[in-house]
């Protein structure tokens, strides 16, 4: 088996490559495994390497050293192959994926217990041909969410003040959008509103928890959909969907379990992919049929009722 280690020099605030390359090597030198190190250099240079490496056909492992748009790169790449696992070592701002692991999120920190930790397959979204892990979204929040970049650069801003800080300009340019909506083939009556979130894991925006039900891999996704609502409404329902509060404004929100969704946009919006940006004025959102399989420290589990337990051993 190959362990392949993807490291992002621009996660985070500051390069880290340097230090995780002396971190990884010092671990894989004591072990007698096959392992390369691949520092990008450019977006979608994680996607390309994953792929040809999975290609192959050999068993392999791959680390996404860095943030939450590195680990989406790494699934890009290796989705569909199933010879090839991926795991998070998470050097990002956000690492929100992750999140669903709880308190024991900072395992995935242990190099030697990703090593040998189990994995277990886990679905993936397919936009317009595009792969998600974790969170798509279009409308207001994609726009505040892609827009967190501007304020994480600022001292002191992490994820949750930068998503804020984004949010109060996005405010300021517009709240909703006309968009067509179907979900599973029942179009929706409205034709007004605020954002749309499609839901694999359960956190995104630097630590916001929009969905409390979701699993990675229960062959479902969840939408959650935000009806036209004003400016003097908009910060309440940002704090109240962000603690995964949707189900309870019936009067604001829809929250579906289902398979696909179609949006149909007056003109090109932002895309928000895991944190990465795509543009689109037709969406077709859906559970991929790719799958991929997730390694995690041992004894951890984005299923809380399956913490304590593993998955498949390697």
């Amino acid at each position: 088996m190959k362990h392949l280690f993807i490291i992002n020099p621009c996660a985070g605030k500051f390069d880290r490559s340097h230090e995780l390359r002396q971190r990884i090597e010092a671990l894989m030198h004591s072990r007698n495994l096959e392992w390369e190190i691949l520092v990008t250099q450019h977006p979608g240079h994680g996607t390309e390497h994953v792929r040809r490496q999975a290609a192959r056909g050999k068993p392999l492992r791959i680390y996404a050293c860095g943030g939450d748009g590195t680990l989406n790169e790494c699934a890009a790449g290796a989705a569909g192959f199933a010879n090839a696992a991926l795991t998070h070592y998470p050097t990002g701002s956000g690492n929100d994926f992750i999140r669903m692991f709880g308190p024991d999120a900072a395992a995935f920190q242990n190099l030697p217990a990703l090593l040998e930790g189990p994995q277990a397959p886990v679905d993936l979204i397919d936009c317009n041909g595009h792969i998600a892990l974790n969170i798509c979204s279009v409308g207001f929040d994609a726009r505040i969410g892609l827009g967190m970049a501007d304020f994480k650069r600022l001292p002191l801003v992490g994820g949750s003040l930068a998503y804020q800080l984004s949010a109060v300009r996005t405010i300021i340019q517009g709240i909703h959008r006309p968009y067509r909506v179907e979900i599973d083939g029942q179009e929706l009556p409205e034709r007004n509103f605020t954002l749309l979130c499609v839901c694999n894991g359960r956190y995104y925006g630097g630590g916001f928890n929009p969905s409390h039900q979701a699993m990675p891999d229960d062959g479902v996704l969840e939408f959650i959909v935000i009806r036209a609502v004003s400016r003097l409404t908009v910060a309440a329902l940002i704090g109240t969907y962000g603690r995964g509060g949707a189900p309870d404004m019936p009067d604001k929100a829809i929250v579906r379990r289902g398979r696909s969704i179609k949006i149909t946009c007056v003109k090109e919006e932002i895309v928000n992919l895991d944190g990465e940006r795509l543009d689109a004025a037709e969406l077709s959102i859906c559970l991929s049929a790719k799958k991929i399989d997730f390694f995690f420290p041992e004894g951890t589990h984005w299923d809380p009722a399956r913490r304590g337990t593993s998955g498949e051993k390697i």
